[in-house]
């Protein structure tokens, strides 16, 4: 099995950590608490793997938020979005955080979005049908169409030679114009890719992970100037990540446990592949 952690990925936490000096610092006067009461929480709305279901929701998103419940002592209830809306149910109030494959960037920090996290690490890849054996490495994206979710950090990238004019405001519209033969692949998150090959055994495939684009560090989103609450988070992933994170991946993520089972050492099993690191913790959360 290749390594999914790209080349670039210390270059990337590089200029964010780079970026946190320009970005405002935490507010010396914040308003209260967010964390009190019930803490309504943003996810996908339909996301295999993470966030699936309206009435109960199940996936390694909702395991979060429920540890997040458990550890807080507080209510907390979902309230499904789409990618397009993360920022702003933020910035109107109508979540208090966000839990949603959130990856963190400088622009997002920019626009006033804080992360706490991030709580899972993951290369961007492409989704093909399962009996497409054209695309094998960067090259044969040439002429290609690809479709990304206008929202998502995906759409930021350029394939070399591929048609990139497809955006859709989901994954999962992405999925089903891919179904359809409406496009040739799907370029996001790759966790997020195994999840819906697992929603649909035999029809799809996860192919050229860390390829393309950058590591994605997926965070919890939540309204700057909230520093403290931005911490406590930030205590119950580091507690999550010891004690509950390994359990959840194997239960939610499937797929992405079969591809990466720690037979080509010293790559190691998926955990290695896809648990942040402290020090990710210490350079990219907490920033605004």
């Amino acid at each position: 099995m290749r390594r999914v952690r790209t080349k670039g990925w210390l270059t990337v936490v590089g200029a964010l950590v780079l970026l946190a000096g320009c970005v405002s610092k935490p507010d010396p006067s914040p308003g209260p608490s967010i964390l009190t009461g019930t803490i309504i929480v943003g996810v996908l709305d339909d996301s295999p793997g993470f966030a699936v279901g309206d009435l109960n929701p199940a996936g390694f998103d909702i395991d979060l938020m429920n540890a997040i419940g458990a550890r807080l002592h507080t209510p907390v209830t979902s309230k499904p979005f789409t990618v397009a809306d993360r920022e702003r149910m933020l910035d109107s109030g109508n979540v208090t955080i966000a839990i949603a494959t959130y990856s963190i960037t400088a622009s997002r920090n920019q626009r006033g979005i804080d992360f706490a996290g991030p709580y899972l690490v993951t290369p961007q890849a492409l989704l093909v049908r399962a009996d497409d054996t054209s695309i094998t490495d960067k090259d044969s994206l040439s002429g290609k169409s690809v479709c990304t979710v206008a929202a998502g950090t995906g759409a930021e990238v350029t394939i070399p030679d591929a048609n990139m004019s497809t955006k859709d405001p989901t994954t999962k519209e992405c999925v089903d114009d891919l179904r359809a033969h409406n496009t040739d692949a799907v370029f996001t998150d790759a966790l997020i890719l195994y999840g819906y090959t697992r929603a649909n055994p035999g029809r799809f495939k996860v192919v050229l992970p860390g390829v393309f684009g950058e590591l994605q560090y997926v965070g919890i989103g939540l309204l700057g100037h909230h520093h403290a609450d931005c911490l406590k988070l930030n205590g119950v992933i580091s507690d999550y990540l010891r004690t509950q994170w390994r359990r959840d991946f194997q239960d939610t993520l499937q797929d992405a446990v079969a591809a990466y089972p720690g037979s080509d050492a010293p790559g190691g099993d998926f955990e290695s592949h896809f648990k942040p690191k402290d020090s990710d913790m210490a350079a990219l959360s907490c920033k605004v």
